[in-house]
């Protein structure tokens, strides 16, 4: 072997060394690129981990607002309906009262008849004369009619001994049928609930300026107008646009049972206020 092959092969072991050099080089190079990238994968997972677990604890958070809003909705709607319901109790109450008393009225004029009759048989004329004298002085303590249809009647001659008692003047112009062509409970809450308002807004003046006018006719075989106007101190409750009850905090509950009792007829239902008078206007499609 000569010299030259002898250097060849002494560096053969150095070519190989440095080839698993460079190998192992190239190697650790290439491991924090790897280790960059594992670790950008592991953010996005996180990330998109905790993304998705905000968005359903905000969705979680609104479904619970939506429950509670739908819940206090349904808890109010329930409180407003049981105070109408009370408030038509109290007017039914209020008729009914009137309607026995309209009955003991007329079993008590058969009982003056009867005395009349007999006096009449008996030719006692002076003291029959005397007896008429005394009825005819009870007759003039009691109420006119106001309407030909009962129901109705028997309302406003309530609200007007109320009325004559706080020294209001009102006056009634119902022009209504006998036979009304709605059911008479539904014209009567209307009625009622407007002329309560009207009563509570007068008792706040003067007693010379209490007035009150209530108008009821048809307008036509299809069609009921009703108004009711009152004089009143000139304060009015508002919020957003909308009559809020003097009496209380929120909107009077007489209002929106007026409101309701309109909408069922699919009618209107207007206020006019001006000059410290105070309109209220109903139209019905019947």
């Amino acid at each position: 072997m000569n010299l030259r092959t002898a250097i060849v092969e002494d560096s053969k072991p150095d070519a190989e060394r440095l080839k698993q050099l460079l190998k192992k080089a190239f190697e650790n190079e290439n491991m924090p690129k790897e280790i960059g990238v594992i670790l950008m994968n592991r953010i996005r997972i996180i990330a998109v981990l905790a993304v998705s677990i905000s968005l359903l604890g905000i969705f979680l958070l609104l479904y619970e607002m939506y429950r509670v809003a739908k819940e206090y909705a349904r808890s109010s709607q329930l409180d407003r309906e049981n105070q109408l319901l009370a408030v038509e109790s109290r007017r039914y109450m209020e008729l009914r009262s009137y309607l026995e008393q309209t009955r003991h009225l007329r079993h008590d004029f058969r009982q003056h008849l009867h005395v009349i009759s007999g006096l009449t048989e008996a030719g006692r004329l002076d003291e029959l004369k005397s007896y008429l004298s005394q009825y005819e002085s009870e007759l003039s303590d009691a109420r006119p009619t106001l309407c030909v249809n009962a129901a109705v009647d028997a309302l406003a001659g309530h609200y007007d001994y109320e009325a004559r008692k706080q020294g209001i003047q009102i006056e009634w112009k119902l022009e209504l049928p006998k036979l009304l062509p709605l059911p008479e409970a539904d014209l009567c809450t209307i009625l009622g609930n407007l002329l309560e308002n009207a009563l509570h807004a007068s008792q706040k003046l003067p007693p010379e300026e209490r007035q009150i006018k209530v108008l009821a006719r048809m307008l036509s075989p299809a069609m009921m107008g009703l108004m009711v106007e009152n004089r009143y101190d000139g304060v009015l409750k508002k919020q957003g646009g909308v009559l809020h009850s003097t009496k209380h905090d929120g909107q009077g509950i007489g209002l929106v049972s007026v409101e309701t009792a309109v909408h069922r007829y699919h009618g209107n239902l207007t206020v006019e206020t001006g000059g410290n008078v105070f309109r209220a206007n109903v139209l019905l499609n019947l």
